[in-house]
């Protein structure tokens, strides 16, 4: 065999083995569960081992700062956790949202006028389409600005 024709039957071998290893794309849509929890960190110190912090902390609810009490001081955060929900535009997405800590979350998706209410002990269901790609925050209107999810659409 010639050596061009040699170098161009590799070449296009080497073409078709790439292709078939390439990305084919954004599965197909499907239904997606993902199971989050509602939670709360907390910590805690003595004030001889650490100074209680005098910086202000964010308004909102989501970040608490407790005064010392017999030495020791507090802090603690709410979060959604996990704080990243990754999807592809198309898929029936269901949230199973696990209340941890904190009597209420009265929850929403930006974007997808989806509203919800966890409570402590309980499991709630949030269910959608997700029909817009995009990242879109997933609130708790009382501890924010700490309790703020995001969910990622992506397209197709």
């Amino acid at each position: 065999m010639h050596p061009i024709a040699k170098l161009a039957a590799l070449t296009v071998s080497a073409a078709l083995v790439l292709a078939a290893c390439g990305t084919a794309g954004a599965p197909a849509a499907a239904k997606r569960t993902i199971y989050m929890s509602a939670v709360e960190y907390k910590g805690s110190t003595e004030v001889a081992k650490e100074p209680f912090p005098a910086q202000a902390v964010p308004a909102g609810g989501g970040y608490q700062l407790k005064e010392p009490k017999d030495g020791k001081w507090e802090n603690s955060t709410y979060r959604w956790e996990p704080g990243t929900i990754v999807v592809y535009q198309g898929d029936d997405v269901e949230l199973q949202i696990w209340g941890v800590n904190g009597k209420e979350h009265p929850g929403r998706i930006e974007g997808y006028d989806k509203a919800f209410g966890v409570q402590r002990g309980q499991l709630t269901t949030v269910s959608f389409k997700a029909d817009k790609a995009g990242v879109f925050r997933i609130l708790c209107d009382i501890h924010n600005p700490s309790m703020t999810g995001t969910l990622v659409v992506l397209g197709r």
